[in-house]
């Protein structure tokens, strides 16, 4: 008897182990599916891909993607040089002027003493940023380093104006450093200088074909070698169609950029290792704030987040998961991302209900649907000011029945923030998203402390306790965790720069 369970259990065990080997393996033809995935597959660039897909080039090329990065010169320039052009800083007692001098935009910052000018600076501008429907903003070079400069054009109101995150005091003038997390959405990937924060060797005009798509090179090279797929029968995995992805990492190709920038890394990872195909939260956690009360307000880059939070696109994922032949609700089912949405006629978005809601559903009354011309968008997504952006409007992506004003009376209250593609985020995660929002958002909510901590107990990550307690300008603190830390335990040299400056505030210059 002893035997027989002695042999049962043994082969439970191999079934088990067999059965286990079997996932892993499953899992990593899961990974490798996508074979520009691999590290060895590079970025071509979209002009070889224009090569190929000339009609899809030119008008990706128009579109807001197509136009997120560019030179300054008079075309990608969308501000009005009159005599309005000139913003006051009253906090920092600062004008700045933008002008140009023939084909070169400058920006004159300088000060005034009744009505002499006793201070001046002027900075060329090489970059402008934005496709121009809703901002322009401006970068100027030092040798290879980019900065951002202290004024930004909102077209939508033909203002010029500090840019989100200069007003109240807070104007950096010309010091705030163009780093990867920022060029790396609001641009191609630029050839990066990693040994700095913000030098590269290389930078591109304008997010390419291969943000979506994923890098190009294994691609190219098996066309010109001859090795076509037929893609109506079959998948071409040398790229990659986020069509053919699941909804889930459709939604990550499109949330990489589309969400607030409050991202936490992965150890080892950096904003170049996510790839189209790949789940988001292999490389990153993204947080964004929550709110209580009005939720009419939200932050500009927050599509994604916003769209999850409709009732559309919760049952239709859920019907999705149980039925796959049934249609689910993404960012592609109502934005072609190669067509500009200025050219995307508001029938196209309002099809896109209509195919999941009948003609003679709408309970709004019938003088009101036909003076809107049945146009759901406008208000089921209504246009609303955003609470990080001054002087813009968009559609709201959360789609829900129209609120009353009533409903707009309570004041937004701060509930804490949340990762948005991560259901379950570790402590060190939570923390550190805790710390980046205190420290790069709003450091006037102290509560966001008060969470880190709390999470910081849950994990011995000494980096990250350096990082609460340098915030907390507690730098005898620090100094402990210092002592404790080895100089190869350290992966980070903010973490340096954070030990470096508590150090200093003891007077300790030797250590320092």
């Amino acid at each position: 008897m002893r035997k027989a369970v002695y042999f049962i259990f043994l082969f439970l065990l191999v079934l088990c182990l067999g059965y286990s080997c079997f996932n892993d393996r499953e899992e990593e033809v899961e990974k490798s599916k996508y074979l520009n995935h691999d590290k060895s597959v590079t970025y071509v660039g979209k002009e070889t891909c224009r090569g190929c897909h000339p009609d899809i080039y030119a008008t990706f090329s128009e579109t807001g993607m197509g136009k997120s990065w560019g030179l300054a010169n008079h075309n990608k320039s969308s501000g009005k040089f009159n005599s309005k052009a000139l913003v006051y800083d009253t906090a920092r007692n600062l004008y700045y002027h933008p002008q140009w001098q023939g084909d070169t935009l400058q920006l004159i910052e300088f000060r005034l003493d009744k009505k002499d000018t006793i201070f001046k600076r002027i900075e060329t501008i090489k970059y402008i940023v934005g496709s121009g429907q809703h901002t322009n903003s401006h970068i100027y070079e030092v040798n290879g380093f980019l900065y951002q400069a202290p004024l930004t054009f909102y077209t939508q109101k033909g203002e010029w104006d500090l840019p989100p995150g200069f007003e109240g005091g807070n104007n950096t003038r010309f010091s705030r450093a163009i780093e990867l997390e920022c060029i790396s959405c609001h641009n191609a990937f630029p050839s990066f200088d990693e040994q700095g924060e913000n030098h590269y060797n290389k930078v591109e005009l304008g997010l390419s074909c291969e943000r979506c798509h994923g890098p190009g090179s294994l691609h190219v090279e098996e066309k010109r070698k001859g090795n076509l797929v037929d893609i109506h029968k079959e998948i071409d995995y040398t790229i990659v169609n986020p069509s053919k992805l699941s909804w889930q990492l459709q939604i990550d190709v499109c949330q990489r950029c589309h969400l607030q920038g409050n991202a936490v890394l992965k150890e080892g990872k950096s904003f170049f290792d996510f790839r189209p195909g790949m789940k988001l939260s292999s490389v990153e956690d993204v947080y964004m704030p929550r709110f209580t009360g009005d939720d009419s307000k939200f932050i500009m880059a927050s599509h994604a987040e916003r769209l999850q939070k409709s009732a559309c696109f919760i049952q239709s994922n859920q019907q999705q998961s149980g039925n796959p032949k049934m249609l689910s609700l993404t960012c592609v089912t109502c934005h072609n991302p190669h067509i500009s949405v200025k050219v995307t006629g508001k029938e196209i978005f309002n099809n896109a209900c209509k195919n999941c809601h009948a003609d003679n559903s709408c309970k709004a009354p019938v003088a009101e649907i036909h003076k809107e011309n049945n146009n759901c968008v406008k208000c089921h997504m209504p246009m609303n000011g955003t609470i990080d952006i001054p002087h813009v409007t968009v559609h709201d992506h959360y789609i829900r029945k129209p609120m009353a004003e009533a409903t707009h009376a309570s004041k937004q209250q701060f509930a804490g923030i949340t990762c948005v593609n991560n259901p379950s985020p570790d402590a060190a995660s939570r923390a550190e998203g805790y710390l980046n929002y205190y420290e790069k958002f709003d450091p006037s909510r102290s509560i966001c402390l008060d969470s880190a901590f709390f999470y910081l107990k849950q994990c011995e990550n000494k980096e990250l306790w350096i990082h609460y307690y340098y915030l907390k300008l507690e730098y005898s603190k620090v100094k402990e965790y210092a002592i404790k830390l080895q100089i190869n335990e350290i992966h980070d040299a903010w973490t340096c720069y954070r030990i470096a400056e508590s150090f200093m505030n003891q007077n300790d210059f030797n250590a320092a």
